[in-house]
């Protein structure tokens, strides 16, 4: 039989064994008795930096460069040398190596030296450092991960949790042992239908269901799991991550309900509600922009905004976007075109915010149209004042001068012969006078300066009172229709007052319909709310009582309608009219506390709506008027004071005519020293209401005291005083107004004193 050996000592077989031991994994060396290195070979001297034999003849003590004896590489080399055997791991240049050492023998057995080999375990080790490392990083992620994280079997049995998962379904870790996992869902059905899908996936994210904690609280979670396979590919179990989104959830309703919130809340802003990006695009708008420009949804988000606007307006928008984004805020007043042309005029103003870190325009436009419409209104409220302001002034110095003229006139008619062929000129002079008159009485309406005679009243009593008048007035081919509301509301006003209003409108109404047609008056009891007023400036929202006037005439169109209550515009022809009849009435309401309306369009007719204040009073009832006193014989003191010199003198005239006894002031303070003076009786104050210093009211006053019985009769033309200011006189008060003639003050002063003479 043939022996076969690896080596043979020969030649080429020392060659492979040395090559072989070079080339190990290893390190071989051996040292001799002075612990000197005598051979080192091997695979793992490179990763010391070391080449074979390199350190032959270098001792131990150089190699590791210490003087130690007790080094335990040295100390194991030492024991090897006493026969001993030594195994160590130590770590040399930054690398691990486990070594053995033991005696190297001759053939005798005889100790020449020690022999060693060592192996890097440099990489090994570090792998079970690395791998107990994220052994325990695992443990600890396991472990403090705010996640619920299991591993089960699939019976349900909990085979490992986390503090988490104890944490979130509120058991301790005994009870979490014992429990099944069928019994932490809502619903059993859930559990069977949640293996089914991740048996059938091999694995689920972020599947949502809800499960039950130990004190029964319901918790929406998030389940991600995957299958553990066995080595045959088996079923084991499953290990997953459980999240609680329940205050996610509920946080995810409630921003949807902010989100619908917002939504409608932008969607009932009263304006145009826009967000803009840095380019100028639109990223978000409200329903009114839609509305309002006559775009879709659609349109608007591929239109460029700078297209609602031309001209000028257009580069005054592009300004007010760049001072947005340069200075963080702008605002400008410009006309948005809508899609079919029409502009619209509107307050734009924006602020600069920043949305998911970009920078946006959020902005807000406010329409224009109702501020102009007032301003339109204030407007035309200042001119009324503005003329109603000259008309008074100038009405007031007219009343005098008419006085005058007037009761002139009937004296030179009294005192002349009636076949005086003067007297058709005189006569004359006394129509245009009173035509005069007639107009200043107008004048004064409008400019709210006459005196009112106000009463408590009920305005269905003024329609009856006026009806049978204006049936004959507006001809029989109108139809006249009333239509009073029962249990109408009090106000207080001048019961005369209140019926010119509705002969003027009826007049206008007559005019209005020459081919015949039909008026309506309609009351009614209203309250206006603050909707109303704010496109009804300067009425205050309250009580009302509204009178309508309304006819289905050839109406107007809006340049007329625009100047219906200016004093002297008329549509009529030139002697036809004198442009009064509306300014009246506009006056007369004013001064009433009231407010009114027209409201018009061409062939559609005219309503004019009336509103006056209601009061909490019963209203009175409205008496006929009853036949002048005849005239009794006048022996009466009178005191007369007047600052007008020519009206005191024609007024003391009369008086003396007639067979008064006249003490004459030029003011208040004369009027007192002459009363203080006078020893006898004084029967009537004749007085002016306006005069300087002091007026004829607080004269009255200061004269009661010592004169308790006097009668009081004042004169005016318009009066601004203090207690008159809204230009409604006393009931109780006597007044006369200007102009006037002999025989209107003669009967006046009787009237006034007929009291005194009916007592006596």
């Amino acid at each position: 039989m043939t022996e076969h050996r690896l080596f043979d000592g020969s030649l080429h077989d020392r060659e492979r064994l040395r090559l072989l031991l070079e080339q190990m994994p290893g390190i071989l060396w051996t040292v001799d008795r002075e612990l000197r290195f005598t051979s080192s070979m091997g695979g793992a001297l490179s990763a010391l930096g070391l080449e074979t034999n390199q350190v032959v003849g270098m001792s131990l003590f150089e190699y590791f460069r210490t003087d130690d004896p007790d080094f335990p590489p040295i100390e194991a080399h030492r024991r090897a040398l006493d026969g001993g055997v030594s195994s160590l791991e130590t770590t040399w240049d930054e690398r691990t190596f486990e070594v053995h050492v033991e005696p190297f023998r001759d053939a005798g057995g005889g100790i020449q030296g020690a022999i060693g080999v060592a192996f890097d375990v440099t990489e090994g080790k570090r792998a079970e450092v690395a791998l107990r490392e994220s052994e325990r990083k695992y443990r600890t992620l396991f472990e403090e991960s705010k996640d619920a994280i299991y591993v089960s079997a699939t019976d349900g049995t909990l085979a490992d949790f986390n503090k988490s998962m104890m944490t979130l379904f509120g058991y301790t870790r005994e009870e979490m042992e014992k429990l099944n996992a069928e019994e932490m869902y809502v619903h059993a059905a859930d559990r069977h239908e949640f293996r089914q899908v991740i048996e059938r996936e091999g694995g689920v994210t972020d599947y949502e269901l809800q499960l039950v904690g130990k004190d029964g609280t319901v918790m929406d979670c998030l389940l991600s799991s995957t299958v553990q396979h066995g080595e045959h590919g088996e079923i084991l179990g499953y290990q997953g991550i459980i999240r609680d989104i329940t205050h996610r959830k509920q946080a995810q309703e409630k921003l949807r309900k902010e989100k619908e919130f917002s939504d409608a809340a932008i969607g009932s802003l009263p304006g145009l509600f826009y967000l803009l990006d840095e380019q100028g695009r639109f990223v978000r708008w409200n329903r009114n922009v839609e509305r309002v420009s006559g775009y879709s949804s659609n349109e608007l988000s591929i239109l460029d905004p700078f297209e609602f606007f031309i001209g000028e307006d257009k580069q005054a928008i592009i300004d007010a976007v760049k001072d947005v984004f340069e200075k963080g805020s702008g605002s400008v007043e410009v006309d948005l075109v809508a899609k079919d042309g029409s502009r619209k005029p509107y307050f734009f103003t924006g602020k600069a915010v920043i949305l998911d870190g970009k920078r946006c325009l959020v902005g807000m436009a406010i329409s224009l149209d109702e501020q102009r419409r007032l301003e339109r209104q204030l407007r035309q409220s200042q001119k009324m004042e503005a003329v109603g302001r000259l008309a008074g002034g100038i009405a007031h110095d007219f009343n005098n001068i008419l006085t005058i003229i007037l009761s002139n006139t009937e004296f030179l008619l009294k005192d002349g012969s009636p076949h005086d062929r003067r007297n058709e000129e005189l006569g004359e002079i006394r129509s245009a006078a009173e035509r005069a008159a007639s107009l200043t009485g107008q004048l004064l309406a409008f400019s709210r300066k006459q005196v009112l005679q106000a009463r408590v009243l009920s305005l269905n009593d003024v329609v009856v009172n006026v009806e049978k008048m204006l049936r004959r007035l507006i001809g029989e081919d109108i139809e006249l229709v009333t239509m009073l509301a029962p249990s109408l509301w009090s106000v207080e006003a001048d019961p005369g007052q209140i019926e010119q209003i509705i002969m003027n409108l009826a007049v206008n109404a007559r005019d209005a319909m020459p081919s015949g047609g039909k008026l309506s008056i309609q009351s009614g009891n209203v309250e206006l709310d603050e909707a109303f007023a704010k496109t009804h400036y300067p009425i205050v929202p309250g009580r009302y009582v509204m009178l309508v006037v309304s006819d289905n005439g050839v109406g107007m169109d809006a340049d007329t309608h625009s100047r219906i209550f200016e004093p002297f515009f008329t549509t009529k022809q030139r002697g036809q009219g004198t442009g009064l009849g509306l300014s009246t009435v506009y006056g007369i309401v004013k001064q009433s506390g009231g407010y009114i309306w027209a409201y018009s369009e061409p062939g559609q007719g005219t309503t004019f709506e009336i509103y006056l204040p209601r009061v909490e009073k019963a209203a009175e009832r409205l008496k006929p008027a009853t036949a002048a006193a005849p005239r009794v014989p006048a022996s009466e003191v009178v005191l007369l004071v007047e600052d007008e010199k020519l009206v005191r003198a024609l007024a003391r005239r009369i008086l003396e005519g007639d067979g008064y006894t006249v003490l004459e002031a030029d003011g208040a303070r004369e009027a007192i020293e002459i009363s203080g003076q006078h020893e006898g009786g004084i029967d009537l104050l004749l007085t002016d209401v306006v005069m300087p210093e002091v007026n004829g009211p607080e004269l009255a006053d200061r004269l009661a005291g010592d004169r308790p019985d006097m009668q009081v009769l004042y004169m005016s033309g318009y009066t601004d005083h203090a207690a008159l200011r809204q230009g409604v006189w006393e009931a109780d008060a006597s007044l006369i107004q200007k102009p006037f003639g002999p025989d209107t003050l003669l009967r006046k002063v009787q009237e006034v004193l007929s009291p005194r003479e009916l007592a006596g």
